[in-house]
Formats: C-alpha cells, structure tokens, sequence
C-alpha cells in the first residue's frame, strides 16, 4: 500500500473524477480500492484511505469481489481483419465443420454475389482433414469469385472464376491452380487487390475496437501492409483504443527514408517495428522445419535467403527500427538468430520474434543471449496442441510435447508478451491455455499469464512507463472481472468481461 503522504501530494494536482471500490487486485494484493483523474491512475491503497480523496463530484463504484487488471495488450493482431468480420465485408467461417463452412459460403454468394471473401476455416478439426479445394469453391458457384482464407492466414482456397483474377507477377510456385490453393506472397498478394473502400475500413475499425473492448483489450499491436497506416491515423483520435502498429516489409524503404524510427507517435498511435515473414504456418504445411512433418515427409521453407534476411535485420538496425518476424519452425528461428548475431544488433531496439512456436532449447538460450523479445500465442495450444489435433496429426507426440513452451522461455529470462494473431482474439481464452496447457513446457502460472498479457505488450511498445501496471501516474486503462482469475485457474476461460475502461472512461459494460 502506497504511504499516504505521496497521495496527498498527487491529489493537489488532480481531481479524483472516480472510484473503483471494494475490489480485488491480483497484481497488487494489498489494495482494495483505486481512484481515477485525468486519465491516469491516482492512487491505489485501502478503501479508508482512498474514500477519504472523494470529492462532490466524484463517481465512486462499488465493485464489491470483482478483479481489476491492467488492460488487456494484445501483442499480435491484424486488427482490421477482426473488423472486416465484425461487419460481414468477410464471411466468419470460424468454428465450422466442413458441411457447415460450405453451406455459410453458398448462402454468403446468393446474399453478396460478386467477390465473395469468407475466412477462419479450419480443417484440423474436420472429420475430412483436408483443405478445401478449388473444386469444392466451384460447387458453390461456378460463375463468380469465391476465396476462403484458412485460419493461419498463410493458405486461401479460391474457386476457378477467383484464380483467373491472380495479379500478374505473383510467384506461381506458390500456386497450386489444379487444388486452387495459394500459400505464403502469392496469398498475401491476391489478398491485398480486394480492397474495402474507405468508409468500409472505417466502419471495420470500430467494429473491432468495440469487439477489443468486450474482451477488456485497451491495447493492440497491429500487423498491417504499409498503405493502412494512413486509415489508423485518420481513425487514431475516434478509436477509443491504443493502437502500435507493426508495418510489413515494403515500408522499409519509406521508413528509411523520413528517418521515422520505433516508438514514434503518441499514447493512441505509435510505431512498432517491421514485419516480415520468415516462414509460413504448421497448418499450412511450410512452417520450416528441421525435420520432415510426419504427415506429408517435406520440412516446409524459408521465405528468404540467409543474406536477404540480414540485409533486411541489419537495415532496420541501422534505421532505428524495431525487427517483427515471423518465425515458426526451428530452421526459420535459426535463421533469424544468425541474421542478429551477424548483424549485431542493438538491444536498445527489442527486436522481436513473432511466434517461435518450434525452438530447440539452445535456440531459447541463444534468444535470451541476444537480448531479443518473443511474442507468443498460448490460444494456439488450445486450438492445435494434445490428443487427437492438429500438431500430434502432422509433427507428432514427441514434437507436440515441445511446442509452444512458455515455460521454458520464461525460465529462460526472456521477455515474453502474449498476443493472439486473432485466432481468435480472446486473451481471457490465451491465459486459459497458457495456464492449462497439456504439457508442462507449455505452462505458465496466473500471474506469469496476466504479465505477458499486459506489463509485457507495454514494455514491447515502450510504453512501460505508461501503461501495463496498476501504478500511480499509470493511464488509467482497465479490466474488470468478474472474479479474481487467482482463484479460477481451471476455467478462465469462463471468466466475464464485466467493465472496461480506456483513459479513465468505461469504454464497456456488460449488459
């Protein structure tokens, strides 16, 4: 509990606007009571304390049991995508079977027709473990352009009408036209010619931030190709959400050449680093592996060279520029730590591996030796990981029980933040895998969960001096639930979103 004197020289300055009362705080025990102003966290004590600051017009709520968190930071999204869903620009085949994921597309061509976009299939939990085809999307309609875009992002499955679209210049060995399936560029690539208009992304925008808001998220790290930055700055002071975004490669150049370095920007829009593929997905088959995948006897590949990726690590050094990528496979986790070790780059920067589901044990020390910082998805062990899914189907028992091994990153020393990649978007979800994993490598505690969830996203951004804490002079964005995770590690989950509030407003309340 903070001393009393400190609060009453920060109460001269500031009005105390409202009071949370009657709370538990699992980040800081002690405290059962908060008060808000001016956006910022003003104090955090004992009820007696904090009721004795209220003024006539201060708001006090009593949220008597509840837990107050730090805001959720979700650390990997691609948030316009969760919009573009949320409105239905994209048809939501999420937790479908097969028969079903069909029958929602037939009945998405005879509502939209032309230019049928539907995404979130995933097969691995299908009776039929196979991915849909070509002549699956010509069943449904022989005559108009009908994608579907697998879970991972990294695979889409497009009818004849669709693949006769392809911009020219795509690279056609990640081309399958007889299966009318893309992988990798060729699918980012399609992808990008079926632009939403503006007022559309707009509306996405929202959207999404009010889907971040029910799921107590204050905070995304966003993963965009470089003409969105323009849309979040138009929509950055509307959004009521604090966004970081991480441009793809392409905006290297540019970025270079203004001399725009990482953590530019204010506490709604900031600069992260710059994303780039290393590899591709387990579910897509071209995760780069060591050895072969049980299933299909290949080892996936790396999207670059050796030399092209440190080229791109020691460019981005150079420029200030904070390293995203996207790493897998234990042979594309290799690679990227060898492009730092050569490049030698700056520790100041945070460069982060996206991912790292597949690192040996030498490759987490030799991260942690490099001083880089791993973003992780726990909500892929619930999807894919233990009996009867996806990672025993295609790298086995023994290789399932290594992935995904938070655990040992963390024992490690690494800093590691949690994001979802919007698979789906649900840190309540995350830290239920996170802490309930099948295997042990895979497990974290409650609290080590909520710190990835939170603390760390800040300190990812540079923001730990802001935000990610339940400390005085902190912004004042908060979850509140509706009980104490501490003491519900076997079904968070279930947990509810009761209140959200983003720079000391409720941006969400449940109904």
């Amino acid at each position: 509990m903070l001393p009393f004197p400190i609060l009453t020289r920060i109460f001269k300055k500031m009005n105390v606007e409202t009071i949370l009362r009657g709370v538990v705080f699992p980040t800081v025990p002690e405290a059962d009571s908060l008060a808000i102003g001016g956006g910022k966290i003003l104090a955090i004590g004992q009820e007696q304390q904090i009721s004795a600051l209220a003024t006539e017009t201060t708001q006090v709520v009593h949220l008597t049991g509840k837990a107050v968190l730090p805001g959720f930071i979700d650390a990997h999204t691609h948030f316009l995508q969760v919009g573009l869903r949320e409105i239905g620009f994209r048809t939501d085949l999420s937790g479908l079977n097969r028969a079903d994921t069909l029958a929602r597309l037939a009945e998405a061509v005879k509502q939209h027709g032309e230019w049928v976009v539907g995404s979130g299939w995933d097969e691995s939990g299908w009776q039929e473990r196979r991915y849909l085809s070509r002549d699956d999307l010509d069943r449904i309609t022989p005559d108009s352009p009908l994608i579907a875009v697998r879970i991972d992002g990294h695979l889409v499955a497009a009818n004849t009408p669709a693949l006769s679209r392809i911009p020219p210049g795509v690279d056609q060995r990640l081309v399958d036209s007889h299966a009318g399936i893309l992988r990798e560029e060729a699918a980012f690539t399609f992808l990008r010619t079926i632009k939403p208009d503006s007022q559309t992304k707009s509306k996405a925008l929202h959207a999404a931030a009010a889907a971040a808001h029910r799921l107590g998220i204050t905070s995304v790290h966003t993963m965009i190709p470089p003409q969105q930055i323009r849309l979040y700055m138009h929509e950055r002071s509307r959004l009521k959400l604090r966004v970081t975004v991480c441009p793809e490669a392409p905006s290297l150049d540019a970025l270079e050449e203004l001399g725009i370095e990482s953590g530019f920007g204010n506490e709604w829009l900031r600069l992260g680093g710059v994303k780039l593929f290393a590899d591709g997905s387990i579910g897509a088959g071209n995760a780069a592996l060591g050895k072969p995948y049980t299933d299909s006897g290949e080892c996936g590949q790396l999207n670059y060279t050796d030399e092209e990726l440190i080229v791109f690590v020691r460019r981005c050094d150079a420029a200030g520029l904070q390293t995203v990528i996207h790493a897998i496979g234990d042979r594309a986790i290799e690679q990227v730590l060898n492009a730092h070790s050569v490049v030698g780059t700056s520790r100041e920067l945070r460069h982060r591996i996206e991912h790292f589901e597949f690192p040996t044990k030498t490759q987490i020390k030799r991260t942690q030796d490099l001083d880089l910082h791993v973003s992780m998805q726990p909500n892929f062990v619930g999807n894919w990981s233990g009996s009867g899914k996806m990672y025993i189907d295609r790298l086995g028992e023994e290789r399932d029980q290594q992935i995904d091994p938070h655990r040992l990153v963390l024992d490690a020393g690494l800093p590691l933040a949690f994001g979802s990649d919007c698979m789906p978007m649900s840190p309540l979800l995350g830290l239920h895998w996170a802490v309930n994993a099948p295997h042990l490598n895979q497990r974290v505690s409650v609290e080590e969960g909520i710190a990835c969830y939170t603390k760390a996203g800040a300190y990812f951004s540079f923001e730990e001096a802001e935000k990610g804490a339940l400390e005085v002079g902190m912004l004042a964005d908060l979850v509140i639930l509706d009980q104490d995770p501490r003491l519900a590690s076997e079904k968070l989950a279930d947990l509810q979103v009761v209140m959200t509030f983003l720079d000391g407003k409720p941006v969400y309340v449940a109904g």
